[in-house]
């Protein structure tokens, strides 16, 4: 979500900020099963009559995959809601922020001068494969740069943003099952996010995304293929990037946890009505530790894993 939303605007930014942990870094290894019904995994939650079937899902798909869409149409079948993830939304004065940051996210020299000589081998290299300009991204801060060469990597490898997550959305209103959102977050609570890691979390920022870009898209669309054939650890084994790079600023960290604070409600919340309802949930969101499904499990409803 928020590489989706933060690489449309470009931001970076102008302050300082400790790396903090990771939200979704570790994940409760008993929830990571492969499935058995040959399609992705789904989870079960339940109390009394009150049953919320949930579909982990990447943030995005190789364009082209296939996967097979049975056991979601059966459940979206009568359901009484769709739950989808967190929706960002921008108000005016969130439209002047990313403006007025956009002076900061620019380099005084060429960014890569300032690197490590590691680093910046690093990027001198997989710029020369990923753009033929050879001044490309050596504009913008690390921080900034790394953001744009993930989108660019994503985008030559054919990367769906919000796919499974937008296919299931279009379904449930198909079949006339109300969609409603987990939750919103303002787009300023991202420019700050990336604003906070410009001087420290900057040159990690970058090294993470070309730890994703040096994966390749092979090891994409073999991850993509794990989750479409329920292969849990195969899909949670995909590089983050830039993912892990967010969520290790403190603001990041803060949107991470309060997207599960919020899915955790509103799966909570479809629980008290009886009847059925699903929610489609971002796999480490679902499964970390302090994530939705512990989360639920804490409360005292019941968790069935896939195949239970």
């Amino acid at each position: 979500m928020a590489l989706l939303a933060m690489g449309l605007t470009r931001p970076g930014g102008a302050s300082a900020a400790a790396p903090t942990t990771d939200p979704e870094a570790t994940v409760v290894e008993e929830m990571v099963v492969t499935a058995k019904a040959g399609g992705p995994a789904w989870w079960r939650v339940s109390r009394g009559t009150s049953t919320v079937y949930v579909l982990g899902v990447p943030e995005a798909l190789p364009s082209g995959l296939n996967w097979d869409m049975t056991l979601t149409r059966r459940r979206l079948a009568g359901a009484r809601e769709l739950i989808e993830p967190p929706v960002v939304t921008a108000g005016l004065g969130d439209l002047f922020a990313l403006l007025n940051a956009r002076k900061h996210f620019r380099s005084k020299g060429p960014m890569e001068n300032a690197l490590s000589p590691e680093l910046r081998a690093r990027f001198l290299a997989e710029r020369a494969r990923l753009n033929g300009d050879p001044r490309a991204y050596s504009g913008w801060t690390p921080l900034v740069a790394g953001l744009l060469m993930v989108s660019d990597f994503r985008r030559r490898a054919g990367l769906q943003p919000r796919e499974p997550a937008g296919t299931v959305t279009r379904l449930a209103r198909n079949l006339g099952v109300r969609v409603v959102p987990a939750g919103t977050f303002r787009a300023v609570a991202l420019v700050r996010a990336a604003e906070s890691g410009l001087a420290q979390a900057g040159p990690a920022c970058l090294a993470d995304a070309l730890d994703e870009i040096d994966a390749g898209a092979g090891h994409v669309r073999s991850s993509a293929e794990g989750w479409a054939h329920g292969d849990v650890a195969a899909a949670l084994a995909a590089q983050r990037g830039y993912e892990k790079c967010l969520n290790s600023l403190p603001e990041g960290a803060d949107i991470a946890a309060r997207a599960m604070t919020t899915t955790t409600e509103a799966v909570a919340e479809a629980l008290a009505v009886p009847g059925r309802s699903v929610a489609v949930v971002n796999l480490r969101t679902l499964l970390a530790e302090g994530g939705v499904l512990q989360r639920l499990q804490e409360r005292g409803y019941v968790v069935g894993r896939p195949g239970e």
